[in-house]
């Protein structure tokens, strides 16, 4: 985390979310449920899914730590035979490294089971063909060689923003104040594609919430009116590709598990997937929840504190 980057408390971060609505995926009125089913946990509705998705950070871990009761709930939920998969945001990390970490906090997850935002950025890059010099926000060291075209890392000169035909936002740990600055003076000055790898404002990362690349990206697209494009949740990229792996399984019986309204359950609810939002150690702990809910217009189908409190006599199987 830069010390030159600002730290998001929940209001600034709901109120940016509430901002930029009008740039996320719609949902029809009709996807919306009228009310919220307030449940124990994950454990006591599992029955009624075939295919469970989980958002990590914020349901699985926040920062570097597994939720309490996180690991025994998928263990669980694995032994119960449902299907499992993590879709992220942090296109910073292979998947490799993703399912090291998740390992390492004790998850039993194969790479069949991780969606990364990563994975569609080449794919994006490719639909602006005209497009071969990309700045991007992102590490020295990130692997530019997964992606098509030529990729620098953006700096402190500005000569460099004016010289690529476009801009991906990648990772945003290193970014600074200063090179937001050069990055909306060069797009004031001359408007060109951004992308965006990871779409979101903000993540949990234990006792603050940090500024991702989609806080930066909007901030850019304010300056020079170009519409950003992204992948991750909750954009369409990351849930039909979770369909695609589990064709045989009805949308009525896929959950999307999740911290946060504008991704998560908005990202589900906007393909059609039922949707279960849990506070406990994340974007909404402590929060006027029901108030979240009628300020976005947005409401999830469940709703729980966790997923899971843990193994044997700790695991509730009824509704609360």
């Amino acid at each position: 985390m830069s010390i030159n980057r600002p730290r998001l408390n929940f209001e600034q971060a709901i109120e940016a979310y509430l901002h930029y609505a009008p740039r996320l995926p719609e949902v029809r009125a009709d996807a919306v449920p009228p009310k919220t089913e307030y449940v124990e946990n994950l454990l006591s509705i599992a029955d009624q899914f075939d295919l469970i998705v989980f958002d990590a950070f914020g349901v699985l871990n926040s920062g570097p730590t597994a939720i309490p009761g996180a690991v025994d709930t998928i263990a669980h939920l694995q032994g119960m035979g449902k299907s499992i998969a993590v879709v992220t945001n942090d296109a910073s990390s292979s998947a490799e490294a993703i399912l090291a970490r998740h390992r390492n906090r004790g998850f039993d997850f194969d790479a069949s089971s991780l969606i990364s935002s990563q994975q569609f950025v080449a794919p994006m890059m490719n639909s602006h063909g005209d497009i071969t010099y990309w700045g991007a926000m992102a590490p020295k060291d990130w692997p530019f060689h997964v992606l098509p075209d030529t990729v620098e890392p953006l700096g402190e000169d500005r000569a460099l923003y004016d010289a690529v035909g476009g801009f991906l936002l990648i990772d945003s740990e290193s970014w600074s104040d200063s090179q937001q600055n050069l990055l909306e003076q060069s797009l004031r000055d001359n408007p060109r594609p951004i992308l965006v790898g990871n779409p979101d404002i903000c993540a949990p990362m234990g006792e603050f919430l940090s500024v991702e690349s989609g806080y930066f990206a909007h901030l850019a697209a304010d300056a020079c009116g170009v519409m950003p494009q992204c992948v991750g949740k909750p954009y369409h990229h990351v849930f039909e590709e979770v369909l695609r792996r589990h064709p045989g399984v009805d949308r009525d019986r896929v959950l999307m598990v999740g911290d946060t309204v504008h991704t998560d359950v908005l990202g589900g609810l906007s393909v059609g997937i039922k949707t279960l939002l849990v506070h406990q150690g994340g974007f909404l702990d402590g929060q006027d929840i029901e108030g979240v809910f009628a300020r976005a217009g947005l409401r999830p189908h469940f709703c729980a504190r966790a997923i899971g409190f843990g193994i044997g006599d700790n695991i509730k199987t009824e509704v609360a």
